[in-house]
């Protein structure tokens, strides 16, 4: 008897049962993609602001009494093994100096060029990057000094070491725009500058661009200084913190949308099983008339309830993660991975909404009067 009543309950008003369907489907869909971006959107968002340069700073602790400059390049070499390789989006040794140009002295600066470039998507170059590492034939100019110097890419220049033992001439392969200090140097592989400064096996530094943020940016910082203490590892504080500063602020925003959505989806829910109730009065008082207690009439109205939200959850499910989809692809350009926890999540979300709707409604139907209600009161 109790399933013949729920299948003519939900069947016999399509209209309304629909209603209350579609609007589980639609929050159960916002919920879903919102949560699923949610919990993708720290990785998402780190690999997005990598885009404004290195957030990760390994160098010679500011106590180190050596009298040797920097750090060696093997010990670095075996302070970047310590991180994470699928975190690791690049990184770039760094080794100044000054030399001389034809036209005057400038700022030479040593690096890894692969590494460079991945660590400043953001820099503007006019011509092209050094394309490997071993390359000592071509070198990349800073903006301004390009134009004291009077050099455009393709130009050959000379470079002159500080006591004029050694000298080498270079092409200009592109020259950089960045905004900052380096638009008044000129960028050299590694091993050529070690040439032209006499510090074989050093270098001062070396900048990272780690997808990572906040607490675990320290302690991949932490973890490095503990097995290398000739070395100092830390995140770029105001990269690290202005990451944090975003995502707190996005994940804020995605959490203030889903709540109005499901509360919007309570109360329309509310207001589809409140009609029905008021059309199923007098069934209601002829099942109280027949014996049917307060609870079975609970039980009844919850039931009702629970299947529609089952049915709205699962298409919304569906439609959610097709949503995150397109959500991923208008902002990251990448897909958005379907977590386990997305499921029961959304599940229990979509069915607590739909309870707390059911309330006012089941209140109603256990306060109808059979007596009242069979004189057509």
């Amino acid at each position: 008897m109790r399933r013949l009543l729920l299948v003519k309950a939900l069947t016999r008003r399509n209209t309304r049962v629909a209603v209350a369907v579609a609007a589980i489907v639609m929050g159960a869909a916002v919920v879903c993609a919102l949560t699923s971006l949610y919990l993708d959107i720290s990785i998402k968002m780190s690999e997005e602001l990598r885009a404004f340069g290195a957030n990760f700073f390994v160098g010679p602790p500011p106590s180190q009494t050596t009298g040797q400059r920097g750090i060696d390049r093997t010990r670095l070499a075996e302070a970047i093994r310590t991180l994470p390789a699928e975190k690791l989006v690049g990184v770039s040794p760094f080794l100044y100096g000054l030399v001389r140009l034809d036209l005057g002295n400038a700022v030479l600066a040593g690096v890894d060029f692969v590494g460079l470039r991945k660590n400043s998507p953001y820099w503007q170059v006019e011509g092209g990057w050094v394309a490997v590492d071993f390359d000592e034939r071509n070198a990349m100019v800073g903006r301004r000094l390009a134009q004291s110097m009077e050099l455009k890419p393709g130009d050959a220049v000379t470079i002159v070491n500080g006591d004029r033992s050694f000298q080498t001439k270079v092409t200009v392969k592109g020259i950089v725009e960045s905004g900052e200090a380096e638009d008044d140097q000129i960028f050299v592989n590694l091993s050529l500058a070690h040439k032209l400064l006499g510090l074989d096996g050093r270098v001062d530094f070396a900048m990272a661009s780690l997808v990572a943020q906040g607490a675990e940016a320290d302690a991949l910082a932490a973890d490095m200084n503990r097995r290398l203490p000739e070395i100092d590892a830390r995140p770029i504080r105001k990269i690290a913190r202005s990451d944090g500063q975003i995502l707190d602020k996005i994940e804020g925003l995605m959490a203030l949308v889903a709540l109005i959505i499901v509360i919007i989806t309570t109360l329309c829910v509310n207001a589809t099983l409140t009609a029905m109730v008021a059309e199923r009065a007098p069934e209601i008082g002829l099942q109280k008339a027949l014996g049917a207690t307060d609870r079975v009439i609970v039980v009844q109205f919850l039931t009702e309830t629970a299947v529609i939200a089952a049915v709205g959850v699962s298409v919304g499910l569906v439609l959610g993660f097709a949503l995150a989809q397109v959500l991923g692809h208008a902002v990251f350009s990448s897909w958005v991975g379907l977590r386990v926890a997305v499921v029961p999540l959304t599940l229990g979300i979509s069915l607590i909404s739909a309870l707390v709707a059911a309330v006012v409604p089941v209140r109603a139907a256990v306060a109808v009067v059979p007596a009242r209600v069979l004189r057509g009161e």
